[in-house]
């Protein structure tokens, strides 16, 4: 379908910076004595991943060869983290609304947003207007939502919104890498998507773009997080 809306993007600085997350660095001590500054990396019940502080080395310990003390702070760490997944499993969660699209500067109509999730297994971001989904990237560029921005230089912040006859996107990082993905949009009235050439977001900049108002569906898909420039991998994406 022949995608008749506006498309207008902006590149804008972001104006809120937050600090990355630091790790929390600890003393281990094994349990004939021998010490060990390192962060906890990973773990399950039975073994742990600490990351040497001095050289970054990683050594795969288990639970048993910690001292009582510290058997006591991973499984305390093991419980945060499983109230993240809980958390990051419920920002995923989309309820059923009903909302007031301003198709016109004077004009709206009612829609129903299902309920769903906003990021699929398949890794399509879908966004309705109100929705605001906050993605970290992992180090392989695969994205998933978390409910809260605890890694800033990892994440991107994604918010639709509607208002006065425009639908408007606004995507937020403090990223030092460019982040690319395929867009479609849904306007009022039919099923069918077209597709939109979104300008990658640059690297610790925000970027704003527009439709005309009846467009109130977004679906995001082919993320790609790249240390190449944002004109490289937009003209990249554009030629194929």
């Amino acid at each position: 379908m022949r995608n008749f809306l506006f498309i207008s993007t902006v590149v804008l600085p972001c104006l809120a910076l937050s600090p990355a997350s630091a790790q929390e660095k600890r003393t281990f001590t094994s349990s004939d004595g021998k010490t060990l500054e390192a962060d906890l990396v990973s773990a399950t019940d039975k073994q742990a991943t600490l990351k040497r502080t001095s050289d970054g080395k990683e050594f795969v310990l288990p639970l048993d060869r910690l001292s009582e003390d510290d058997r006591k702070y991973v499984a305390g760490w093991l419980a945060k983290e499983a109230e993240k997944v809980a958390a990051n499993a419920k920002a995923n969660s989309r309820a059923a609304r009903e909302l007031d699209l301003s198709v016109e500067v004077d004009r709206s109509e009612k829609v129903k947003v299902p309920e769903g999730e906003y990021l699929s297994k398949d890794d399509v971001l879908t966004l309705y207007p109100g929705d605001k989904v906050h993605l970290e990237f992992s180090e392989f560029g695969k994205p998933s939502v978390v409910a809260a921005v605890s890694k800033p230089d990892s994440t991107v912040t994604f918010e639709l919104t509607n208002a006065d006859g425009v639908t408007t996107l606004n995507r937020t990082t403090d990223m030092q890498l460019t982040v690319a993905m395929d867009c479609e949009n849904r306007p009022l009235g039919t099923e069918e998507f077209g597709r939109t050439h979104l300008r990658p977001t640059d690297k610790g900049l925000a970027a704003t773009d527009a439709w005309q108002g009846k467009v109130w569906t977004l679906k995001l898909s082919n993320f790609e997080v790249s240390q190449k420039s944002a004109d490289e991998v937009y003209n990249e994406r554009v030629s194929k």
